[in-house]
């Protein structure tokens, strides 16, 4: 697939390395000649200088059949006219990226028609509903929802009181309906790293031999009934957030408010410009409002910060989330949730102890790749910076696995690769050994993303 992406930005630039890696033919447009440049040297994509509104530049990607255009700037209405000329210059799909809210509200206007742009992709609205499934799921480090939410994905980590961690999966007496679909695990990888106190984690694709031990950030699969009460199964706590504390009155931060609010969570949103303070008022009326600086030790002792269930640390900078992350902590709440672009702050993160943290261009690329891939594919969301993929996998009535038990699938399939759940005629069934696939049936499955292509074949 040929795709055209424009704007070198956090978004744009992930979006260019993730689908490069998977050898998607990409050219990115930009007017920063010197990112293009860095970009270039680091990533295997095509570069070209220039304006994403520009006709002419457009209509000379032409020549390479582009199957898609995303418009992935930080500026609403140059994404809106870039997808508008590509549509009617002849480019088969677009997608915009929105930041406004409006744009998305088609109660009187549908922008996706007057703009023609397929699908819209608001980063900040994205990210502040994965916060809230997090929020929702205490306990929970990830939650996604596939086959129209009968089944879930859930990402947790195993406490300290875990007793069972020489017991086999196979031994595990796991509850029907649900499996371990991965285990991210921490480990010292030389004798350097350790003196350093550096400590890195692997992830790894679980077989009936491997065992679960504390700490251990485990996901599982299956149907989401069963899935709700996997905290029993581990013996860590489940309680329910009531009140939050959002410092930095960033647009996913009023995002992020609306939705608190119509669930009746209490919301208090720290912001250190006036300003500022004045608009949140009138877009959140319901909740309150604190002129200050959420880096300030006093102000979050006087505004009794440690009282709330959830501190958010939702500003537009990686290093004052940071500082507003260890100044919270100190201040005595212990569950706080930090906002990051940079994944290279994720070990630094780790050291500081919190256990969730929340990008919009993550959020916004794995919604962008579930848009992409058609056919076989038809879903996917990329877990732990791409290491794993889970996907919704259609089998074809001309399919390589169909009518054999999925015992039997090894030779053809890669080994970091897990069948998890299987949805036959609207039935649902976690997978086992003894299972077989049919043509119709969609298959939720966990995967190196390397082997997307092959997957394709296969299935």
């Amino acid at each position: 697939m040929n795709i055209v992406i424009i704007g070198a930005g956090n978004i744009g630039q992930y979006l260019a390395e993730i689908l490069s890696k998977e050898q998607f033919n990409v050219t990115l447009i930009d007017k920063d000649e010197e990112a293009l440049q860095s970009i270039s040297e680091s990533i295997d994509v095509a570069v070209r200088y220039g304006e994403g509104t520009d006709w002419q530049l457009l209509d000379e990607l032409l020549e390479f059949s582009p199957d898609l255009l995303i418009a992935a700037s930080n500026d609403d209405q140059s994404n809106l006219v870039a997808c508008a000329i590509a549509k009617n210059l002849g480019y088969p799909r677009t997608i915009a990226r929105i930041s406004d809210g409006r744009f998305l509200n088609s109660t009187r206007l549908d922008f996706g028609r007057i703009f023609d742009a397929d699908y819209f992709v608001s980063p900040e609205l994205l990210v502040a509903n994965d916060i809230y499934k997090f929020m929702s799921s205490p306990g929970s480090l990830a939650v996604e929802t596939f086959a129209h939410g009968a089944v879930q994905l859930r990402t947790i980590v195993v406490p300290r009181s875990w007793r069972k961690s020489d017991v086999r999966l196979c031994d595990l007496n796991l509850p029907e309906g649900m499996m371990i679909g991965l285990i991210r695990r921490k480990w010292v990888p030389d004798d350097e790293d350790e003196e350093q106190g550096v400590v890195r984690k692997r992830v790894i694709f679980p077989h009936g031999s491997d065992c679960i031990y504390p700490g251990d950030e485990v996901t599982l699969i299956g149907e989401t009934d069963v899935i709700a009460d996997v905290h029993y199964l581990f013996g860590s706590s489940k309680t329910m957030v009531k009140s939050v504390v959002l410092v930095g009155g960033s647009l996913t931060a009023v995002n992020l408010a609306k939705v608190l609010r119509s669930r009746s969570v209490d919301v208090r949103i720290i912001e250190k410009d006036e300003r500022r303070c004045s608009q949140l008022i009138e877009q959140l009326p319901t909740a309150t409002v604190i002129h200050g600086d959420g880096t300030n030790m006093d102000l979050l002792m006087s505004e009794n910060v440690a009282g709330a269930d959830m501190v958010v640390a939702c500003t537009a900078r990686d290093e004052v989330n940071l500082m507003i992350a260890m100044v919270t902590k100190e201040a005595g709440c212990e569950d706080v949730v930090i906002m990051l672009s940079d994944m290279r702050y994720t070990s630094f993160v780790d050291r500081l102890g919190i256990n969730h943290t929340a990008s919009p261009r993550i959020s916004a690329a794995n919604r962008i790749l579930s848009l992409i891939r058609i056919g076989t594919v038809s879903s996917m969301v990329s877990l732990y910076e791409h290491q794993a993929e889970i996907m919704e996998l259609h089998v074809s009535k001309d399919s390589k696995v169909a009518g054999i038990p999925i015992a039997e699938l090894g030779p053809q399939l890669p080994k970091d690769f897990l069948i998890a759940v299987i949805q036959n005629r609207g039935r649902i069934m976690v997978a086992n050994g003894n299972r077989i696939l049919s043509p119709g049936d969609t298959v939720i499955v966990v995967a190196d993303p390397k082997h997307i292509d092959q997957l394709e074949k296969v299935f």
